[in-house]
């Protein structure tokens, strides 16, 4: 599945998640009978496709056959499946752009001569090290789980939704879509920005070495230092021993030895540079701006641009999520399984038959059996709850943690008990509270509203946002 056919996915769920307004592009009868068209014209899953293949096809065709039907009624719709060409003359324009400031802030901020503590150098060469020194600490540090929709990928993924926004009715839709294709394309936005700007910080580098190759095509210059915050020599040469590091400590590369003290010394105003020391600093710069900023830059870009168009090629589609699970549960003909695993909740044959009721909402309709896994009881290690039983052929496993909504939660006993059960299951992990103790206690009102709302806080951080409330009964 390529962006495309991606995006014309989304577009037809957003069309049936809005199918009951006033006037709906797409009926659920057309919804059914496109489903039973494309079944119709698949192999069977597991026989000549497996079953991931099986799906995207399903899903990719079953979307192409009822676009069709509402691009008969709104033309328009057109708009939001065609990709917009934004990356690629973005990343032409953040390029020049990168160049001309790179260019023009040595020659605005020393417009004479050559200072070897040139404010915009250190710049450049501080900014990308602070860069490089947070990406090892993310690397160290425990990450929390990433909310793509709200962050800058989400802001941009939502523009593709401006194209259709402007016509009538077309609002909610337009908006819905917009959302969900935020959320599922972060991703691809977040290698695509971040190849812009690693393009961007690349052109800066080699638009100020442009700049002083420029000046010193047509001059021959001197180099000095003056400063009014750093008043000595010894100073301004720990300063400059630290900047050129990177490239002074390279073996094999003749000609980038860092200055000495007493050269320092004798650059101060300007006093007692040569040509000889010019060279060596422009070799030195030369060599730092290459080989510290615009060449690892560089690779990233090329990096990021690989990974943007291996997205673009294979998009990623979340088929554990509840629309595409009940369109691939309903098309191969597969019943759902749901395997639970309680926590400090006893289910007693009652229960858990409230629960096999339950549990075709909770996944989105079609057939659902119920495996109920050994329960732990409150402060049990959580160790013990990362068994996933082996799927069986003509099943789909959702699997759920279960807990009370009676009870406040706690990082220590539930959010441990959470932790390790998304470890091993994945983060499609269903959150199950069973409001039946609360509802019978307090009832139905603003109480339950607001001990939803702290479970739902709870578990955002921890990156569970498929959360249901089930009623088991008191």
């Amino acid at each position: 599945m390529d962006e495309t056919e991606a995006r014309t996915v989304f577009l037809v769920r957003a069309l049936e998640e809005t199918a009951d307004g006033p006037a709906p592009l797409l009926t659920p009868a057309e919804g059914r009978q496109a489903s039973e068209v494309v079944r119709a014209g698949l192999p069977k899953p597991g026989r000549t496709l497996r079953h991931q293949e099986w799906s995207e096809r399903f899903v990719v065709q079953r979307a192409q056959r009822l676009l069709q039907d509402a691009l008969a009624r709104r033309p328009g719709l057109r708009g939001l499946v065609e990709r917009p060409a934004l990356f690629p003359l973005a990343q032409v324009l953040v390029a020049a752009l990168g160049f001309a400031a790179g260019f023009a802030s040595d020659a605005l901020a020393n417009p004479h001569r050559i200072n070897l503590l040139s404010a915009p150098l250190l710049g450049v060469v501080a900014w990308n090290w602070l860069l490089a020194l947070l990406w090892l600490v993310s690397r160290v540090l425990p990450r929390r789980p990433r909310r793509h929709a709200r962050g800058l990928a989400g802001l941009l993924g939502g523009l593709a939704a401006w194209p259709a926004r402007w016509r009538r009715g077309g609002l909610a839709l337009a908006g819905r879509f917009g959302r969900t294709w935020a959320h599922a394309a972060a991703p691809l936005w977040h290698a695509r920005i971040r190849a812009t700007l690693h393009l961007g910080a690349a052109s800066v580098a080699l638009g100020l070495l442009a700049y002083v190759f420029a000046r010193a095509l047509p001059n021959e210059f001197s180099v000095g230092w003056e400063s009014q915050l750093i008043k000595t020599p010894e100073g301004a040469h720990q300063l400059l021993g630290l900047l050129f590091l990177p490239v002074s400590s390279l073996p094999g590369l003749p000609g980038v030895a860092p200055f000495t003290l007493e050269e320092i010394t004798r650059m101060h105003h300007w006093a007692g540079s040569n040509a000889a020391l010019a060279d060596r600093w422009l070799l030195m710069l030369s060599a730092l701006l290459v080989l510290g900023v615009a060449l690892p830059r560089l690779l990233l870009w090329g990096w990021q641009s690989h990974r943007a168009r291996r997205l673009a090629r294979r998009f990623p589609l979340d088929l554990a999520d509840p629309y595409f699970a009940r369109l691939v549960a309903d098309g191969s003909g597969q019943r759902w399984r749901l395997v639970v695993w309680p926590y400090a909740l006893a289910l007693d044959a009652a229960r858990t038959a409230a629960l096999a009721g339950q549990a075709t909402e909770v996944l989105g309709g079609g057939e659902t059996a119920l495996t109920v896994q050994p329960g732990l009881a409150y402060g049990d290690a959580p160790q013990a709850a990362a068994r996933r039983p082996a799927a069986t052929e003509g099943e789909l496993m959702a699997c759920a943690a279960l807990l009370s909504l009676s009870a406040t939660p706690e990082a220590e006993t539930h959010g441990a008990f959470l932790q390790r059960l998304a470890q091993s299951l994945g983060p499609q992990l269903l959150v199950l509270l069973d409001a039946g103790a609360f509802t019978a206690r307090l009832g139905r009102g603003e109480r339950l509203r607001e001990r939803e709302a702290l479970w739902r806080e709870f578990l955002r951080p921890l990156g569970l946002q498929r959360v249901h409330v089930v009623d088991l009964g008191a």
